[in-house]
């Protein structure tokens, strides 16, 4: 009875232990809520800088952001870049709650730093 016992204690502490894991890895990995939520960069008028976009997508792999650019052109359609930042401001919130209040100057400075770098 009482090996019974403790069998049953090890199995549900086994249960408890990995699904704790399992939640902190999501969270770490940005897996947490809703997984089709990423980052729509809806890009309209002139292109950036050269070097920008590769900087760009060089800080979105290490900080492993989920990330979709999307170039409008040179013609802007009204509210078509509005759109794209409602959907945004989910995947932000959980991007702050992952890495911290100021996520978003700190990326932007980490791009700049990359793009002033020499190729």
């Amino acid at each position: 009875m009482k090996i019974r016992y403790y069998f049953c204690l090890l199995f549900f502490l086994f249960l408890s232990c990995e699904g704790t894991q399992t939640a902190r890895n999501n969270i770490a990995t940005g897996k947490g809520g809703d997984s089709s939520l990423k980052w729509i960069d809806y890009r309209q008028g002139e292109l950036p800088p050269e070097g920008y976009y590769r900087a760009l997508d060089s800080t979105i792999k290490k900080w492993g952001i989920r990330y979709e650019r999307i170039e409008g052109g040179c013609e802007i359609i009204p509210g078509e870049k509005q759109r794209y930042e409602q959907h945004n401001e989910k995947y932000f919130e959980m991007l702050e709650k992952q890495f911290g209040r100021y996520w978003r100057q700190r990326f932007d400075q980490e791009v700049r730093q990359i793009n002033q770098q020499p190729t």
